[in-house]
């Protein structure tokens, strides 16, 4: 018998989150002897907590249901053990980016037929002084506005909250910049940045061809840098970002590489996978093939 460890978020989506894993759960265990183990976070840290128990109680596959959140803490809980199982996301929240680039689907029923296939991928996780993401680490302009809407707000208006709080520091945010300095292995490039992103798959924010040339598991992380510039050029950069023609403007800056470090002249933040990442000076690594992932 095949034994899975749900964590899932119950505010993720609308509320629908718990919604959506107990139907796909139920699809399963009409057709296979499957045993389900639900936990439900209440609390940060609780999603890491619960993967760590995961890991430990030799389950054969995690399942996190909830947005990039959740997928950041149950990713954080596995890579801290030694022996992981497989895992598993079904996209439930405000935000799903990670689970957008690897196309997972929304539907339970969709996801259901997907935990029947089993079809797994190796992938890359990245890791943050002494911590992990899956997708993206970002510094700069924009970055902290997940850490300022709230879990009502987010319920309420959904992927909206982000955009009209982003309208309202439109203004701030394009005068905000950093003196960095990027050393990318081993070779030292110095920028004055409006922002920065740290992406381990292709793209980040909605935007699919952030890092056009990026892999899930090539061992790289991929690095795009958007110096301090005049509306005009962040006008034209803006456009270009859909098609992933930006990394050809003279203002952005697009490197891979195994290890990154980052030195701010100043304060800085970070956002890890939509949360609190901590603190420049930062050293940014990719870990190869770390999970066996599920995927379409």
């Amino acid at each position: 018998m095949k034994k899975y460890f749900v964590i899932y978020n119950p505010s993720s989506g609308k509320e629908l989150a718990p919604q959506k894993i107990f139907h796909a759960a139920e699809s399963i265990m009409e057709i296979e002897d499957t045993e389900f183990t639900f936990f439900a976070t209440k609390k940060k840290g609780d999603g890491e907590a619960a993967a760590i128990r995961g890991c430990q109680e030799g389950f054969d596959m995690i399942i996190s249901c909830g947005g990039d959140g959740t997928v950041h803490e149950v990713v954080n809980g596995m890579m801290k053990c030694p022996e992981r199982p497989n895992l598993a996301i079904l996209p439930a929240g405000t935000v799903n980016d990670f689970a957008e680039q690897l196309k997972m689907p929304k539907a339970y029923a969709n996801f259901a037929s997907l935990l029947l296939k089993k079809k797994f991928i190796s992938i890359d996780v990245g890791k943050i002084n002494d911590d992990y993401f899956v997708n993206v680490v970002g510094g700069g302009a924009f970055t902290s506005i997940p850490h300022n809407v709230t879990v009502e707000a987010k319920t309420i208006l959904g992927k909206y909250a982000y955009y009209f709080k982003a309208a309202v520091q439109v203004p701030e945010e394009l005068e905000s910049s950093h003196n960095i300095t990027y050393e990318i292995d081993g070779n030292q490039y110095k920028f004055s940045t409006l922002l920065f992103l740290v992406v381990n798959s292709s793209g980040a924010g909605g935007f699919k061809y952030l890092c056009p040339d990026a892999k899930i598991n090539d061992g790289l992380l991929d690095l795009v840098i958007f110096e301090k510039t005049n509306n005009a050029d962040l006008l034209q950069i803006f456009t270009k970002v859909f098609n992933g023609q930006h990394i050809k403007h003279p203002k952005v800056h697009y490197y891979q590489g195994k290890n990154i470090k980052i030195i701010s002249d100043k304060d800085l933040s970070v956002d890890a996978d939509g949360d609190f990442g901590g603190y420049a000076p930062l050293e940014i690594s990719s870990v190869h093939n770390a999970i066996e992932l599920l995927v379409p």
